[in-house]
């Protein structure tokens, strides 16, 4: 805690996420002019202690658990309150930290949680039937960070990285326990992910794709358990397979 009273402001209403357009398909040895849903996307630039620390583009929404999500995964704060103030318009947001706030490697996870993998498996499944807007437009990532009692919070966007993001910063904001919880991506996991991953304290992650060889060594180091190719009912595990509960 900074000592200083945590200001947020109000925000705009987000726009859509996704966009109609008229297009031609072909299909069939026809050529017909249909509609089709697009995904939208918004340009977004992050100021930290009036420093511009990084420009994205990002499904629309979300915009402050995406800075959350940022800011802890990237070693800037431990916890929500050590933002002071928060403000964001037409894109641009701007976040006051504590100054004494240091970034630094994450540390190795000491954590007794523990899941059945059918949960891991359920969390998949369940993340693939949230997905509305990758149903309708094919263009998104999502990511759930999970409790074991079937407990989601769910973020979707054009970038996995950004899911990651709103996912972790909605679970910031919402008091989660992250060292009783575990994380599933509808992407690969590279050790950039893991990293970010690592600096919340989630000892047990899962995606749908495969995971990077750097990222199943770092898993192994940090003390996280990593699960790959999470889908139907089968999965890997790369790493601290006690974790998890046959």
């Amino acid at each position: 805690m900074c000592g200083r009273e945590k200001l947020l402001v109000a925000t705009r209403p987000t726009m859509d996420t996704t966009r109609s357009r008229l297009i031609h398909r072909f299909s069939d040895e026809r050529l017909e002019v249909v509609e089709d849903i697009l995904v939208a996307e918004q340009q977004v630039t992050l100021f930290v202690n009036r420093e511009k620390i990084i420009s994205t583009a990002c499904s629309p929404g979300q915009l402050r658990e995406l800075a959350y999500g940022f800011l802890l995964s990237s070693g800037r704060i431990n916890a929500a309150d050590d933002v002071a103030l928060y403000r964001e318009e037409d894109g641009l947001i701007h976040v006051d930290v504590r100054p004494c706030q240091q970034i630094g490697d994450p540390l190795s996870i000491v954590s007794t949680f523990s899941i059945r993998l059918e949960q891991m498996l359920k969390a998949a499944a369940e993340v693939h039937r949230r997905g509305e807007i990758f149903q309708r437009t094919g263009g998104t990532h999502a990511v759930a960070v999970c409790d074991s009692t079937g407990g989601m919070i769910f973020a979707e966007d054009i970038s996995r990285t950004c899911a990651l993001e709103k996912a972790i910063g909605e679970a910031l904001l919402s008091e989660a326990e992250f060292p009783d919880r575990f994380i599933f991506l509808s992407s690969r996991i590279s050790s950039h992910m893991l990293i970010k991953i690592a600096r919340c304290g989630i000892p047990i992650v899962g995606c749908v794709s495969a995971p990077t060889a750097q990222a199943a060594e770092l898993a192994d180091k940090l003390g996280i358990c990593l699960c790959g190719f999470v889908r139907g009912e089968r999965l890997n595990i790369y790493s601290h397979e006690e974790r998890p509960i046959i």
